[in-house]
């Protein structure tokens, strides 16, 4: 009797010892939803009876996930934006710092949303509570001494390239490389003729060139008129270039017709309402603006070329701050100019046309692109939630 007595209070203190972990996490929009709910997945098979809370949206919420607030109220993008509900987002995170400190999960877990999470972050951590964030912030692109701050906030970053470790290394902050999720979400091998039989193109025979002008208003207003007066330019020498042209909403399918109208009505331009993906893998080339554009072309293997213009003052203060020589994620994750970047004045519509017309004709350079898109596009696709619950499991010492 004795020894069954015994056997059960072993038992008993067994499952004190180990409890199912609290995992706290935060997500602030529809992509660090899809990185949460991936998460969640993967730390499941590792904790079955984990409890997983915080701020999360529908697809965290399919996996058990308790949302303490709607995702919606973080998803405020723009500077104006985001002042106008400031108030209410700064409630928002003293009511789930309150929350959590009470709760004392085993880990937190910001995903993204860095001007929200670092605050939560750093909080908890100083109450020992291991933090990690997940989407490191562009120290690579530029102020790279943010990393001294950063290196107080966290226990551990996720990141989704693979020159960012070092980055990390230098300032002592633990990191692990993931793989980027869009090189799960484009093939390996493009199906040109699908995407064009589903925007009505021609399957064969024709050059197409893609010009993508930017989602937001202020690139299309920046950019639409330089990409019709280089589309212009490339009709005259290839008459029989087709132009296809993804726009994000009415909006902005107004204002690029508007360029359409004023500066290439001599070439033959298409514009598709959405479809960006089915636009990029129907094309031959592409022109683009900067940011996770470029990204999306390079998984989508099309040849490019990157032409952009901002705000000399804001020009000015990213090349103050900036930690690379490059804009574009294709150069940078290549390490070298395999992207003909114009950038300010040298993107003008002669020398857009310029380059564009090169990568119509030399093969060479387009097989270079090409070549290093394949490999960039297989080190991106990593088992990435795997990964970042491994790396999860380890620093906040989970049994």
């Amino acid at each position: 009797m004795a020894s069954s007595v015994k056997i059960k209070m072993d038992a008993s203190s067994a499952l004190e010892k180990h409890p199912a972990p609290v995992i706290a996490m935060v997500a602030g929009e529809a992509s660090g939803d899809t990185l949460g709910a991936d998460l969640i997945i993967s730390l499941k098979k590792h904790y079955p009876d984990a409890r997983f809370v915080g701020i999360g949206g529908p697809k965290m919420l399919a996996q058990g996930f308790e949302s303490w607030e709607p995702m919606e109220k973080l998803s405020v993008m723009g500077f104006f934006e985001v002042l106008k509900h400031l108030p209410e987002l700064l409630r928002i995170r003293k009511r789930l710092i309150k929350k959590l400190l009470l709760l004392k999960p085993d880990v937190f877990i910001g995903i993204d949303a860095p001007d929200f999470n670092f605050k939560i972050e750093a909080t908890l951590r100083q109450s020992s509570i291991t933090s990690v964030h997940y989407v490191g912030p562009s120290v690579w692109g530029w102020r790279e001494k943010r990393l001294k701050k950063i290196k107080q906030y966290v226990d551990g970053v996720l990141v989704l390239f693979p020159f960012e470790p070092d980055y990390y290394h230098r300032y002592g902050i633990p990191v692990k490389f993931v793989g980027h999720p869009l090189a799960h979400q484009f093939p390996l091998v493009p199906d040109t003729i699908s995407a064009r039989k589903k925007l009505n193109l021609p399957e064969s025979g024709k050059q197409i060139t893609a010009i993508l002008p930017g989602s937001r208003l202020s690139e299309i207003e920046s950019m639409a008129d330089l990409y019709m007066q280089a589309a212009a330019k490339l009709a005259l020498i290839y008459p029989d270039m087709i132009f296809i042209v993804p726009c994000v909403n009415a909006v902005a399918k107004t204002r690029i017709q508007k360029s359409v109208q004023e500066y290439a009505e001599n070439a033959r331009v298409y514009l598709f309402d959405q479809q960006s993906r089915t636009v990029l893998e129907a094309c031959d080339q592409v022109i683009v603006t900067s940011g996770t554009a470029t990204l999306e072309c390079a998984l989508m293997k099309r040849p490019m070329v990157i032409a952009i213009k901002i705000h000399p003052i804001s020009y000015w203060i990213m090349k103050k701050l900036a930690t690379t020589q490059w804009i574009g994620l294709p150069n940078i994750l290549a390490g070298e100019s395999i992207v003909t970047e114009l950038i300010q004045e040298e993107a003008s519509a002669d020398k857009i046309a310029l380059h564009l017309g090169r990568l119509v004709v030399d093969n060479g350079l387009r097989e270079k692109q090409l070549k290093a898109f394949e490999q960039q596009h297989r080190s991106l696709k990593q088992n990435a939630s795997e990964l970042a619950a491994a790396a999860i499991i380890d620093w906040a010492n989970l049994p």
